[in-house]
């Protein structure tokens, strides 16, 4: 069994420094010390480095609690840890009884200095848990980092488990006896060793769950399999089906486009032959209508200069007529300016000789104002010389008197300046003073946070190189997966995204594909019960389908035989033909009146039959000749069966109403049909609207929903492979993606923890430097400051006494300043009056002279503008007089060239009338020849028309060669023309529509089918295999479950056979130390329910010496303690475990009582360890070894450890030895 070897403690509560406690063997240790000084810290440090959770159990609120707080002279720890060496006693070969403590020169119990738990032996086991102020936590064995859960498992069964009986202290020896029941078992169960079985039950359970759960998801997948495995036996038996059809359509197929290609080829042939021959009739008339153009072009142009000619002489007749116009308003409106220009030459005449007389009048009065302005000139020239005079003298006055003020201000000033400075200097001194014995106590305070911080850097330095690697490795590994997860995600949205669009085409193809097809139905149901016919068809043929009618077998009714070719006339074909298309078509006249005797035996009805006359001669077609017909109606119609339809001969489209019913008048046997339905027929019209589309507008609507529903159901089985495939890629790459999160956030949270306590750890580093620098810094500081300090004194001194003379000397010079400055000032004054005086009248003086020149001023400027108007109407005169002469020599000119335009008019409306008549002449030739061009072109129109229809003809059968060629090379992978070469079988126009429609039929057949899947077989076979392997696992989880649920059974049948077995022998231990602890009396514990061994709580009775058997909760405190202890003892007796704590599990009892309780100790310490907190001199007295718990600095736990030696001489025999027998000093 191990043994405790070593308890090492850092930073746990009290311990500031690192101290360890050394144990050798079995025996008695004793940890004693005044109250608070920290010795049950020993008993929490164990409780928690084996893994105590509870910060209540180790006093604390928070489990942050049990690190060094601080105290007023130590800074709080950022970690606490704890470690306990275990050795096994047989590899160490070590001798009971033997104990040492190592402690350093203060007393203070020291281990190593690095910070971590001393190195194991081989046979050592050291459990380690660390706690860091951050909240994280690890724990250690052997140094390696290891789980709360292994370290559980290691002590499970010896009494250190969750629920440890080994670890005693004085509260919980009241909670062993107040626990429920149910809880006392709990330590009974811990003895027995059943915690690893209660363990692996929680494990099993917890498997068997997760075996559920997955056994769940298999039945859900399998159901899912089961139903695509069906899915795909049918589809597999589909495809097999698939290839024997399409097998034998093939073979049909080749036949039918050999036969096909040989008779479209020798059409083609024919046609061509035709074409030739139509192209050079057409060729002739072009030529002719050539020839005839260009002499239409060339009279045409001459007609074109003749009318240009023409149209040129009319605008110059115009031209001349508005020129004329023109020349004689000229010649009116210049003789109206003449006169305009007389009378303004008057009047600026008149205007002239004023200005003159009233220049003169200005002139006089200016003459009268510049004698004035001379005379004022003069005066002011006198006072202005004056003035500067008396200025001279003021301002001579007024300097000398500033200096003077200048002088007693800096005086003043002065005196002033010099009473504070003295008041500054002393005041300088007293601080100084004062500032010198702040100075050194700072140094003194400084020194010592310089030494504390120089240690704190050098522990630092070493946790930091170590931290700086970790973290270095873990952002390494945490880059690498960002790069990983940002291009899983990257490619997974971009799935996801392809698998929305995927998916939203399927979805509306599909919804699509289903509205078509419930049309195609719905048509398919329509035209086989015929519901466009009337009631008595629709009987006849109900009958027929129902056996009902026997003898009498009808082809269909005529609409089942008519298709229309030109989809324009599909309502006009309708509207004509609806009667005719409910005809019951009949092979044969017997048929046909066998059909009249049966519609006779009917009550009511009426219908008509029409017979096949295949036999009977072809009707030549009858032909109108007429541009306003588009073509006869059985042109746009397609006749499967010989059916003859005299309307049908007789019916002609035609383009609009008024043609039709020009048509009909002319010929009123005839039908003429227009495109909206109406039709024509001599005098008669008819038409409308028919309430519903008729049998040919459905069966054409089923035949484009037949083409559509097949194209869709490719794309949407297209759609399906690629969603699929699309669908099974993202669940990939979400798969990948999760687990890539899931390793980036576990690489994160070591990251953070790392780079959290790196950052803890800087800023302790920064401020562990800052604090020695700034240290360091005012250390510096303050020796300068205090020499500076001294010297700034001694200065201040000396500069005191010198301002007090030189103040003195001041203020003398100050009073007789004063008398100067006053006689000044009284001369000053005066001068400034006589100034004022002689300023005044020379700004009056200036004034008037302003005002008169003023006055001269505005006088000459009226002159000056009289003299210029006076020169501005002379100039206009001059110019009034030249324009004048000017416009009379025009008018001469202008008279002259109104004759000459007056006979130029005359000659030019000559010329007019001589081209108009050559024009009249051109016109009328032109117009024969446009005659004769006429007659050319029409022929040239039939003959091209002729040739376009030999040419669409051709094209078309060129279109059917390279339509059947592509057919052929789609579906048979060979060109038509390599297959009709090859091909055998001759086949005349019966044979090949014979085997095309045994193709089509065939085809119609796959089409049936519905969609194949061709990968149906191998996607069967892959899915039978999956389903195969999911009922493997779906035993193998059945058989799982079953073996955990055994295996449960087992562990609980174990289970109460040990806690049965472990009850019963603790259970007499108990008896036998109740009686040894009280010297007699009873006790015992009992089961709450017997019948149930699994979960029955235990009571505890006991009976002390004299009193009857009741239950605890009656005891007094001692005996509560003594059975409590009892019962403990009683567990070690059964299991001992390697060591045991008792904290001051005595101190309710009384001497006699602890006498035996240490007596029982002593008995059992051969087996187990027993450190006892304890402040009993009986126990101290049992003790092989003692450790003094004292606090030499206030917050700080210290060890103090004393070892006895055995005593062989002089003792009484029996008598215990004295803690002072033997003492080895530390």
């Amino acid at each position: 069994m191990l043994k405790l070897k070593r308890v090492d403690i850092h930073g746990f509560k009290s311990f500031y420094d690192r101290t360890d406690m050394k144990f050798h063997g079995s025996g008695i240790t004793a940890v004693v010390g005044p109250n608070g000084c920290g010795k049950s810290n020993i008993s929490d440090a164990i409780s928690w480095v084996l893994g105590e959770q509870s910060a209540k159990s180790l006093r604390g609120t928070r489990m942050e609690d049990v690190i060094f707080a601080g105290t007023r002279e130590r800074k709080p720890l950022g970690m606490a840890q704890v470690t306990l060496t275990m050795v096994d006693p047989l590899g160490q070969h070590l001798v009971a009884g033997g104990h040492e403590a190592h402690a350093n020169g203060n007393g203070n119990g020291n281990g190593s200095t690095n910070g971590h738990a001393p190195h194991p032996h081989p046979e050592d086991i050291t459990i380690t848990r660390r706690l860091y102020r951050s909240g994280e936590s690890e724990y250690l064995i052997n140094g390696k980092t290891a789980r709360l859960r292994d370290i559980q498992d290691l002590f499970s069964g010896t009494g250190l488990g969750p629920e440890s009986y080994a670890i005693i202290e004085q509260g919980r020896i009241g909670q062993i006896l107040s626990n429920k029941p149910a809880d006392r078992r709990a330590i009974i169960e811990e003895a027995a060793g059943i915690g690893k079985y209660k363990t692996r039950k929680r494990l099993a359970e917890a498997k068997l769950e997760s075996a559920k759960q997955n056994l769940a998801r298999v039945f859900d997948i399998l159901e899912e399999v089961g139903r695509q495995v069906n899915s795909l036996k049918r589809q597999a038996s589909k495809a097999r089906r698939y290839e024997e059809l399409r097998t034998e359509m093939v073979t049909f197929l080749r036949q039918a486009v050999a036969g096909r290609f040989r008779m479209l080829e020798g059409d083609a042939a024919r046609m061509a032959l035709d074409l030739s021959q139509a192209q050079g009739l057409f060729t002739q008339i072009s030529e002719q209508l050539q020839e005839k153009e260009g002499e239409h072009t060339r009279l045409q142009e001459t007609c074109y200069r003749t009318e240009a000619e023409l149209t040129a002489a009319r605008a110059r007749v115009a031209e001349l007529n508005l020129e004329s116009e023109r020349t004689r308003g000229r010649l009116e409106l210049q003789a109206k300016q003449i006169g305009a220009i007389s009378e303004r030459l008057t009047a600026n005449e008149t205007e002239t000789q004023d200005l003159e007389t009233r220049r003169q009048q200005q002139q006089g009065e200016l003459d009268v104002h510049a004698a004035t302005i001379a005379q004022l000139d003069a005066n002011s020239i006198s006072l202005r010389e004056r003035l500067q005079e008396k200025t001279a003298e003021r301002d001579a006055l007024q300097n000398q008197l500033r200096e003077r003020e200048r002088g007693l201000e800096t005086a003043r000033t002065r005196v002033l300046q010099l009473l504070g400075e003295v008041s500054t200097l002393r005041n300088q001194v007293v601080q100084i003073d004062e500032y010198l014995a702040a100075i050194e106590r700072d140094s003194a305070r400084a020194r010592k946070e310089e030494e504390i911080a120089s240690g704190d850097l050098a522990r630092l330095d070493q946790v930091k190189a170590e931290l700086s690697t970790k973290l270095s490795a873990q952002q390494l590994e945490l880059e690498s997966l960002a790069d990983r997860r940002q291009r899983v995600e990257g490619d997974l949205k971009t799935r996801q995204a392809a698998v929305a669009v995927s998916r939203q085409a399927l979805e509306e193809m599909r919804s699509a594909l289903s509205r078509q097809k419930a049309r195609r139905e719905s048509l398919e149901e329509i035209l086989s019960h015929r519901a466009y016919t009337t009631e008595s068809v629709k009987r006849l043929f109900t009958a027929i389908e129902h056996g009902q009618i026997s003898g009498f077998k009808p082809t269909g009714v005529l609409a089942d035989f008519v298709e229309v070719t030109d989809p324009a006339w599909e309502k006009a074909c309708e509207t004509f033909l609806h009667e005719e298309l409910e005809y019951v078509v009949v092979s044969d006249w017997m048929e046909a009146e066998r059909g009249v005797e049966l519609m006779r035996a009917e009550s009511e009805g009426r219908v008509t039959f029409l017979v096949n006359n295949a036999a009977a001669p072809a009707h030549p077609p009858v032909t109108l000749i007429s541009s306003e017909i588009a073509g006869r109606l059985s042109d746009a119609l397609r006749l499967n069966q010989a059916c003859d339809l005299p309307r049908l001969r007789k019916c002609f489209l035609v383009k609009d109403h008024s043609a039709a019913q020009r048509l009909a008048a002319q010929h009123p046997d005839y039908y003429f049909l227009v495109a909206d339905g109406v039709s024509y027929h001599g005098r008669a019209v008819s038409g409308g609207r028919k309430s519903s589309g008729g049998p040919l507008a459905l069966k054409r609507e089923l035949r484009e929903l037949a083409s559509q529903v097949e194209a869709r159901e490719r794309e949407a089985d297209t759609l399906t492979g690629t969603l699929e495939e699309l669908e099974k890629n993202s669940a990939q790459l979400a798969e990948e993606l999760e687990h890539v999160r899931a390793q980036q956030q576990q690489q994160e949270k070591g990251a953070l923890a790392l780079d959290h306590e790196q950052r803890q750890l800087a800023e302790e580093y920064a401020r562990s430097g800052q604090r020695l620098s700034v240290a360091r810094l005012e250390l510096e500081r303050l020796t300068r400051e205090d020499q500076r300090s001294r010297q700034q004194r001694e200065q201040s001194q000396a500069a005191v006494a010198q301002r007090e003379q030189e103040r003195f000397d001041q203020e003398k010079a100050l009073e007789l300043a004063r008398g100067e400055y006053e006689g000044l000032q009284a001369r000053a004054h005066s001068a400034g009056e006589e100034h004022a005086h002689v300023r005044a009248e020379l700004a009056a003086l200036d004034e008037r002279l302003r005002a008169e020149k003023t006055a001269a001023g505005r006088i000459e400027a009226h002159i000056l503008q009289m003299v210029a108007r006076r020169e501005e109407l002379e100039r206009e005169l001059e110019r009034m007089g030249v324009e004048r002469a000017r416009l009379l020599a025009d008018n001469i000119e202008l008279d002259q060239r109104a004759g000459l335009l007056a006979n130029e008019t005359a000659s030019a409306a000559a010329w007019v009338e001589n081209l108009a008549a050559a024009e009249t002449a051109g016109r009328a030739s032109l117009a024969a020849l446009d005659e004769a061009l006429k007659a050319l072109r029409t022929d040239a129109q039939a003959s091209q028309e002729r040739r376009s229809a030999i040419e669409v003809e051709l094209v078309r059968k060129q279109s059917d060669l390279r339509y059947l060629d592509e057919t052929s090379r789609k579906e048979l992978n060979m060109p038509a023309a390599e297959l009709a070469a090859v091909e055998e079988t001759a086949l005349d126009e019966a044979g090949v529509v014979e085997v095309e429609a045994r193709s089509q039929e065939i085809r119609a057949r796959i089409e049936a089918l519905g969609p194949v899947n061709p990968q149906a077989l191998e996607e069967f076979q892959e899915a039978q295999q999956r389903y195969d392997f999911l009922n493997t696992q779906r035993q193998d989880l059945l058989d799982s479950i079953r073996d955990t649920e055994k295996a449960v059974q087992e562990l609980d049948i174990e289970s109460r056979r040990r806690f049965k077995e472990a009850f019963d022998l603790i259970n007499e231990n108990f008896r036998g130390m109740f009686r040894t602890l009280f010297g007699g009396g009873q006790g015992e514990m009992r089961l709450t329910d017997e019948t149930n061994l699994a979960d029955s709580g235990i009571d505890i009775m006991a009976s002390p010496p004299g009193k009857k058997l009741q239950n605890i909760a009656l005891l007094s405190g001692g005996e509560k303690s003594l059975t409590a202890m009892a019962l403990l003892m009683a567990i070690f007796r059964y299991t001992p475990s390697p060591f045991c704590i008792l904290d001051e599990v005595d101190a309710p009892l009384d001497e006699p009582n602890i006498q035996r309780l240490t007596r029982l100790i002593k008995e059992m310490s051969s087996e187990t360890q027993f450190i006892v907190i304890t402040h009993a001199k009986r126990t101290m007295e049992a003790a092989q070894a003692l450790y003094g718990v004292t606090m030499q600095e206030p917050g700080l736990s210290s060890l103090v450890s004393v070892r006895f030696d055995p005593v062989t001489h002089d003792a009484p025999k029996g008598a215990e030895p004295s803690p002072t027998a033997a003492m080895a000093s530390v």
